[in-house]
């Protein structure tokens, strides 16, 4: 029996994103994916935009965890908000985030992919941007 999106999107944050297991992009990913996240290089054939995606979180934050905290999946789609957690790598502070991500399937693989790390939390949570007015 084949795995349902969900299983499939959850092995990606799993085994990808928090164990660093890149040869889940060659199980999951379509030859041809339609990446839609800021600053990800989609000139590349799917699983190579899928390694490349953990391999640059990885290294921007180490020790790495991505939580699946909520998810909807429809008959090709699932949404999912995550937590990351892990280390900043340049002040050594713990940073926690969040992000949203928008899976498309077809035929068990990841064609279609948005997503929106909240990159200005991390930025706050650093030192690099300007602490909240008070």
């Amino acid at each position: 029996m084949s795995q349902s999106n969900l299983e499939v999107f959850k092995s990606i944050i799993e085994r990808g994103f928090s164990c660093g297991d890149l040869s889940v992009a060659d199980e999951v990913c379509a030859e041809r994916l339609l990446e839609h996240q800021y600053l990800t290089n989609s000139d590349l054939p799917g699983p190579e935009i899928l390694r490349s995606q953990i391999e640059n979180a990885r290294k921007s934050i180490n020790d790495l965890k991505l939580t699946l905290n909520a998810s909807v999946e429809t008959e090709d789609t699932v949404w999912a908000r995550c937590t990351a957690t892990g280390l900043d790598p340049r002040s050594g502070k713990s940073v926690t985030i969040d992000v949203m991500d928008i899976c498309r399937f077809a035929g068990g693989k990841l064609v279609e992919h948005w997503g929106v790390p909240d990159r200005f939390a991390l930025l706050h949570q650093i030192g690099a941007l300007p602490p909240p007015p008070k």
